[in-house]
């Protein structure tokens, strides 16, 4: 694996075994698209990687030009156009205990690998959902943080493909819908687009402020707020969302259909994001 790592290029690259990110999980990481050797809103994963580093008091030891510069270089090294750049930040080394005032030099590693976009077959054929018994817990102050603290997320999408689907339906601890394992889920009901807002636990996707955003634009009505699972069943379309699928349509629900696949709004929506990678 090459890797940058605290700005230095190595093509052999480690990290220290008392590194808090490997011992504890103590860490943040971004999850990037690549087009044409490019970041795709760079600085939107940068802001929220800025945003949970102050919720978990983690100094940020790089600025802007640091990634976009490691990301080109390892991009044009690797011959990468079509990819996933994956930046992670740790607290860096430190001594044994959960204490944090003796970790002063965090460890930041950028990586560049090749990405196989979904094809039209699968994209067409959609995502299953599956409803699962872990709940996001709204009131975590790690809801909204994306952590290198997996464990939840490993265990969620484990359940949901034992279900035999592709991703999972969370819900909140209140009973609400949240999330999948590593995507925001919308639907259309009644000619307007809803999704779950964020104070039930869920991660502030990137993709999912492009689609509310991208529907403004398009005078759609978007709908943020608490919704109960049921309102799935009225859904004409539903679809998920994250940084390296885009927007792929949700088919099947617990084994049930849904009424249109890949509807007008999610083919119109899946088209402008596709849109605005290539011109960005």
């Amino acid at each position: 694996m090459i890797a940058i790592i605290n700005g230095v290029y190595s093509d052999n690259a480690t990290v220290p075994v008392n590194d808090r990110g490997f011992t504890l999980g103590d860490g943040l990481f971004e999850t990037i698209p690549l087009y044409g050797g490019e970041p795709f809103l760079l600085d939107r994963h940068l802001s929220r990687l800025h945003d949970s580093a102050r919720i978990i008091s983690l100094r940020i030891p790089f600025a802007y030009a640091d990634i976009a510069t490691a990301v080109t270089t390892l991009a044009k090294r690797g011959g990468i156009s079509r990819g996933v750049v994956r930046l992670t930040v740790t607290r860096g080394t430190g001594p044994r205990g959960y204490g944090i005032a003796d970790c002063d030099t965090p460890t930041w590693v950028v990586t560049v690998e090749p990405y196989e976009p979904m094809g039209q077959g699968k994209w067409k054929r959609g995502f299953a959902l599956a409803s699962v018994t872990i709940r996001k817990n709204a009131s975590s102050p790690l809801s909204g943080v994306k952590s290198t603290s997996a464990l939840e997320r490993i265990m969620i999408l484990d359940e949901s493909k034992r279900a035999g689907a592709d991703e999972a339906l969370v819900l909140s601890t209140e009973g609400y819908i949240a999330c999948g394992s590593a995507v925001n889920i919308f639907w259309v009901r009644d000619g307007r687009i809803e999704t779950a807002s964020l104070d039930n636990g869920i991660l502030p996707g990137v993709t999912r402020a492009m689609v509310l955003e991208l529907a403004g634009r398009e005078k759609l009505e978007a709908v943020e707020c608490r919704f109960p699972p049921s309102v799935l069943k009225e859904a004409a379309e539903v679809f998920v969302t994250n940084s390296l699928i885009g927007i792929v349509p949700v088919t099947k629900i617990d084994g049930r259909e849904i009424s249109a696949s890949s509807g007008p709004v999610t083919r119109r929506l899946a088209e402008l994001y596709g849109a605005a990678h290539k011109t960005a």
